[in-house]
Formats: structure tokens, sequence, C-alpha cells
């Protein structure tokens, strides 16, 4: 027999209770940091009233990836500014204050440093623990591609549309008669926008490039006792989950409920001694499905993993799609989506679509701006929302509301890696949580797992 939803729910709040404690203690008067980066001018903006110096520079930092070694005896100076698109260093010296800062760029992500300080840089000795800070889902248009979808029983083939375009074909749905085109240049994509917008014969929408999932927000920490689960044999009644992210590595016990990768992201990123966004999703993912399994030690689940980064610093939203695609192809029946962005792209709202008709139960991230407009693909119709929840049951700072979001988990995640513990926040583990936890219910009960999602939404709790 089944846990109850309420035991369900409790046993989510436990993972976080028994192996998480906040890092942001500061007064209650104070005020969560608020810092968004635009990546596209570079500009900060910032609600930092009523902060904690230390607070006021994790935020940052974890928007810029920055490593952060700060004076000891500075943390707790109070920082009330508020500013909007300033450049790096205007809004530095307005978080500052009369203190003295050092940013020292490193030549690969994640290796800058800021050092901050009264008097001198050698004093700048504590480095700040950045793990309560959360990847923000951006969406950046590419500006030299188009995406073309040929409609059924046009007379024209995508190939007459490139040579007619000067345009490269770098990508093919052929099922779905979608196509990625690339230009020499952005003038020449806006040329052949305007040229096609109206059509009969091909519909075409904007590619846009998703920042890759931040490795450097993991950080070691705590103690955890990872995951217990173990997979049962093969026995052809496998509930597949594919994983829409980064590459995977699996040790011993997480490589058991690994099918072999689909790689969309061409080359993988050199070997690295932290975990993976999709290492992290993948033991959060066997987390919730460890919840949900009724006490059992083994599980039938298995996870597909799809790599639409590779070692690339960002996917692009057509790569996304194809990932989906091949996941619904290779027999997944839930897709893990915990990555995003702020644009929505009517390829994939309709690929969602049509895979749920067939039974496929999507959950996405809803992200972690946080604001209450909406995250794609989280906001599509057909995909359960997953926002984040602190240990205490509230709507975590960092994570999304709004009327998008269906149900609400913690989304804070201890996973094992090589010998050590790391910790990972954000609407990603969320997400992947609830993937789990689904997939462990359908996998031992036999019900549909559409089915099991009317239930999960009826029971976890909203925000």
């Amino acid at each position: 027999m089944l846990h109850s939803f309420l035991s369900l729910v409790a046993g989510l709040f436990f993972v976080v209770c028994c192996f998480g404690s906040p890092l942001f203690t500061g007064a209650l008067e104070l005020q969560a940091a608020d810092v968004e980066w635009d990546i596209d001018q570079e500009k900060l903006s910032a609600d930092l009233r009523r902060t904690e110096l230390a607070d006021a520079l994790k935020a940052v930092g974890g928007r810029m990836g920055w490593n952060i070694w700060i004076e000891p005896g500075l943390e707790a100076r109070r920082v009330s500014t508020r500013f909007t698109d300033l450049s790096i260093s205007e809004a530095l010296r307005r978080i500052m204050g009369d203190l003295n800062y050092a940013l020292i760029r490193g030549k690969s992500a994640g290796s800058s440093k800021l050092l901050v300080y009264a008097t001198s840089a050698s004093r700048a000795t504590r480095k700040l623990n950045l793990s309560d800070q959360v990847l923000i889902f951006r969406s950046k248009k590419i500006d030299n591609e188009i995406i073309v979808q040929v409609k059924a029983g046009s007379p024209i083939s995508i190939e007459e549309v490139a040579d007619a375009l000067g345009a490269k074909i770098i990508g093919k749905l052929d099922e779905l008669n979608a196509y990625r085109l690339s230009f020499e240049d952005a003038e020449s994509a806006d040329k052949a926008r305007e040229r096609l917008r109206d059509s009969e014969s091909v519909q075409i929408s904007d590619n846009f490039e998703w920042g890759r999932p931040g490795e450097n927000r993991l950080y070691g920490g705590g103690s955890s006792s990872g995951f217990s689960l173990k997979a049962r044999k093969a026995d052809g009644n496998e509930l597949v989950v594919g994983l829409i992210d980064m590459p995977v590595q699996g040790d011993e016990s997480l490589s058991e409920f690994l099918l072999p990768e689909i790689n969309l992201g061409g080359d993988k990123p050199a070997t690295t001694d932290i975990p993976t966004h999709g290492t992290s999703m993948a033991q959060t993912l066997l987390k919730g499905a460890e919840i949900g399994n009724n006490g059992q030690s083994e599980s039938s689940i298995r996870i597909l993993p799809v790599d639409v980064y590779g070692g690339s610093e960002t996917t692009s939203t057509f790569q996304v799609a194809q990932g989906i695609y091949e996941a619904v192809n290779a027999g997944a029946s839930i897709i893990n989506l915990s990555l995003g962005g702020n644009e929505t792209v009517p390829l994939m709202e309709q690929m969602i679509h049509e895979a749920s008709l067939q039974g496929v139960l999507f959950v996405g991230a809803a992200g972690n701006s946080p604001t209450t407009e909406p995250t794609f693909p989280a906001a599509y119709p057909d995909v359960l929302a997953v926002t984040a929840a602190t240990q205490n049951g509230q709507v975590a700072p960092y994570a999304n509301t709004g009327d998008f979001v269906d149900v609400m988990v913690p989304g804070r995640s201890f996973i094992e890696h090589n010998g050590t513990t790391f910790m990972i926040n954000g609407t990603s583990a969320s997400a992947a949580y609830v993937s789990g936890l689904a997939a462990s219910i359908s996998a031992n009960s036999g019900r549909p797992v559409r089915e099991v999602e009317m239930e999960l939404r009826q029971k976890l709790p909203k925000p």
C-alpha cells in the first residue's frame, strides 16, 4: 500500500530538515538580497535594503560566478541601497560604501575573485560560502538563427528555403518538419524573418540560448547519507525518466540506474571533481524516488540522461526540443526539465503538448528570479511547474511564484560525488524531487504517470 500523500510531503521536508541548515541567518528584520544580472546589457539591478554585507555579496557573487573573500568582521555591516541597470563597477561601489575592493578577473568560469577589505587586500581572508545562491533562468535570442517549421502539405522543401535565404541547416527534426537555420549575421537573419513572416508554407520562430546550469553553485559542507536505493534487476518493465540536462557522471551507486546517454551537446566538459548539474539532478531524482518507494530497498526506475550542453556554456532551445523528442521516442514516461528561460518557444510547446496527449508527464523548474513572471518550459499548460520551499514549508526567497506554479517542495539537495558531499539549491532540485516521487509512485502502483500527476497537483503544497 502506498504511503499517504501527507507522509510523502513530510518526507520531502524531512530531507531538508535533517540534512540542511540555513546559511542566511541574519536578524529577522533583515531583507533577503535580490539581484538580477542582464547578460545582454551587462548590467546589474539589485534591491539590497536592510541587508547584511555578507548576504549582499553572496547574492552578487552567486549571479556573477565569483569567489568572494572578505576581511573578517565586516560581514555584518548593513547595506541599504537599491539600483537598476548599473555597470559592475558602479554597482560594487554602491554596495561597498566606504570599503575597498579588488576584482580579479579569471580566465575561466568560476575563477574570478572579489576581495573586500577596509585597508589592505591581504586582510580579505574569509571566503564566503555561496551555497544558497541559485541559477537565474534567462533567455538570450540567437540573433543569426531562426527555427523554421515547414507546414504539412507544403510543396517546398527546407533545402529550397535555406538556399533561397542563403542559410545553412544546422539542426533537423525531420519528423516534425522543424529545422534550425543559421545565417552569416543578424542582419541576414532579420531579412529572412521579414521574407517568411507571412508565408503560407512555413512557420518561423526565434531560437534562444539558455545558460549552462552553474556547477560552481555546488559547495562542500556537512554530511549526507546520499541515497540508499538500489536498482531492481531489469525485466523490461522499467519506468524511464528522461533527464534533459548536462552530462551525468555515474559513480557505482548511480550508474546502475542510468541508461545509455543521448548526446546532443557534442564534446564533453573536462573531467572535474565537482558534480555537474546533471549529476546533481539524477541523484536528487533518486532521493525523491526513495521517499515514494514504500520503504522498499529496490526500484525499477531508470534515468535516461539527455545531454544538451556537452562542454558548452550554453544550449539552444532547439537542442532542448530535440532532447525532449529523443527522450519521448526512447520510451521515457516522465521528462524532467530542470532548466529554462523567460521566452516561449512554439516548437517546444507543441512537442510537449503532443507528448502529453500520449501520456507523458513533464515536470519543470519554476525558476529562481524571484518573480511571478512565467518561466518556460515550466509555464506551459502541459507541464507540472514546481517551485522551491524552505525547510519551514515557506516559499524559498529566491523561488518564482505566480499563477503558472502548481506545487512546491524543498529546493535544497545534498549529493555525494567522489567521496565529497555537495549541496545545491534551487527550483531545479525541487523539480527533480517531484519527478522521482511521481516515477516511484507510478512504478510501484502500476498507475499511469498522468494519473499520479493529478494526485500530486491536489496533495502537494502550493505556494
